[in-house]
């Protein structure tokens, strides 16, 4: 039994969340020596980082001292690379229906509809600015640098974006999911 059955098995959800969010700390992301785990029901390791796919990673962000909260759990959609990193949309940052929202918008801009190990997304930074068409995607804007990545990388399989949106595996510093997604709603007014 693979690890999000259990979850979805579960009569205590949030308590299973929490379950699996441990299990990817123990065994998948953070593990980095031993046997090394190359897969998971909802992706793979990979050894670099690609725009236009989803990534699930531990971060520490450079900035922390200054930043008014963080993700050191994101869960990003990348779109451009930049000098020492990446760009990208983590979805933790936007409420649950938002992020379905903005995910089936963007699914219009994929290089195929199947859903497959070859999809990907086909973003710029000027078709995310446009706010009507892409409600929420400023506030989720992050920049992410390489060497601030303290974990394996997993590359969510295209045909579990859905379901990895919506799991609750964020993990903020500083501040509640609740307030950041008080944020994200105000700054998009």
């Amino acid at each position: 039994m693979k690890p999000l059955d259990q979850i979805r098995q579960s009569e205590t959800p949030d308590k299973s969340f929490r379950w699996y969010l441990d299990m990817i700390r123990k065994v998948g992301l953070a593990s980095t020596t031993g046997a090394r785990m190359l897969k998971s029901d909802i992706g793979e390791f990979v050894n670099s980082i690609t725009p236009g796919d989803m990534y699930l990673f531990f971060y520490d962000p450079k900035l922390r001292e200054s930043l008014p909260y963080y993700d050191t759990v994101p869960l990003v959609i990348t779109f451009r690379r930049v000098q020492g990193g990446f760009m990208g949309l983590n979805m933790h940052y936007l409420p649950p229906m938002l992020r379905m929202k903005l995910l089936t918008r963007m699914m219009d801009y994929t290089n195929n509809q199947h859903l497959s190990e070859t999809t990907k997304f086909r973003l710029k930074w000027s078709l995310l600015d446009n706010a009507s068409r892409f409600p929420g995607a400023k506030m989720a804007v992050k920049h992410y640098l390489n060497n601030h990545v303290q974990s394996r990388v997993l590359r969510v399989h295209p045909a579990d974006w859905k379901k990895a949106i919506m799991l609750p595996i964020d993990d903020f510093e500083k501040a509640s999911r609740n307030k950041v997604f008080e944020d994200t709603i105000r700054g998009m007014r």
